[in-house]
């Protein structure tokens, strides 16, 4: 068996175990919360809901993006897990969204908490939590990071139920139940924003943020026989690949050695660009049309 398939049986093996600890603790913190009447402890416990319903769509993701290509989807499935990353992400801002509301609610009208159970049920879930953590850490991919932010928000959570326990117990500030689930929530926002931008440019095909594609395009004018490249397009068909498409105008004389150009260039920009795939098609220049942008706006 290959290095790369046996990584791959790792990840859905780690994507299991995760799920499992996750379906166990959410049903714990559950009576824990009915019975301490603790937000933070319900608000725990519907994240870890969440922890367990992302874990699960990012193995149902890992799982399909493993198909191979056919004549449907010429491309292949590996953006499944790029979509299983976005929808992790928009339910985890819709639950944040959720916990925002809740504690602002339960501040203006607080309930009776109580403290012991909340420590007891946080320290419970904050060990397995953290195990979860440590499980996904190990695969730093787009689907699995979004489960993996799931998991780290969570474990701060419970960390944040056992602290306020603590506090409710010595103080008795029951206030700080609904401060901890909106911390939690703002925490939520903040990471979660950079993560599914990430998702979005994948499947808007945008080129990486950081790619330098006026040097590319230097370069690329740079060789003998190239008189300008135009139609350039640069995508991540997946998180892991890069691509570039463009179309080259080349003098007349060096039409027939077209081919040997375009593989010069390809391994040029494979080394110095990072670039997966590159797709050039070369044009004698007085047959191409008249728009002839770097980047054609269509």
């Amino acid at each position: 068996m290959g290095r790369h398939s046996h990584i791959e049986i790792e990840k859905g093996t780690r994507l299991i175990i995760a799920l499992a600890l996750n379906v166990g603790i959410t049903v714990a913190q559950i009576v824990g919360g009915l019975l301490s009447g603790s937000l933070a402890v319900l608000a725990d416990a519907a994240h870890n809901a969440s922890d367990a319903a992302s874990l699960g769509i990012s193995w149902a993701a890992w799982r399909l993006s493993r198909r191979k290509a056919d004549e449907h989807r010429t491309f292949g499935y590996r953006r499944a897990e790029t979509i299983g990353a976005l929808i992790n992400l928009t339910t985890l801002f819709l639950i944040a969204l959720y916990l925002l509301y809740e504690a602002v609610d339960r501040f203006f009208n607080p309930q009776e908490v109580g403290g012991w159970v909340m420590i007891i049920v946080g320290a419970v879930a904050a060990v397995e939590d953290a195990l979860s953590v440590w499980i996904l850490s190990k695969d730093r991919g787009l689907n699995i990071r979004s489960a993996y932010l799931h998991m780290i928000a969570d474990t701060l959570a419970t960390v944040g139920v056992v602290i306020g326990g603590v506090l409710i117990l010595l103080f008795d500030v029951i206030w700080v139940d609904s401060v901890i689930t909106a911390v939690i929530a703002l925490y939520i926002f903040v990471h979660g924003y950079y993560e599914i931008r990430k998702a979005i440019d994948i499947l808007m095909e945008s080129a990486p943020a950081d790619f330098d594609l006026q040097g590319m395009v230097a370069e690329v004018r740079g060789f003998e026989g190239v008189e300008d490249i135009h139609h350039v397009h640069v995508w991540r068909p997946d998180e892991e690949r890069l691509a570039m498409e463009a179309h080259l105008m080349v003098s007349e004389r060096d039409l027939m050695k077209a081919d040997i150009l375009k593989r010069e260039i390809k391994a040029r920009l494979r080394d110095r660009f990072g670039l997966d795939h590159v797709m050039l098609e070369a044009e004698y220049a007085p047959t191409v049309d008249h728009d002839r942008a770097v980047i054609r706006r269509e």
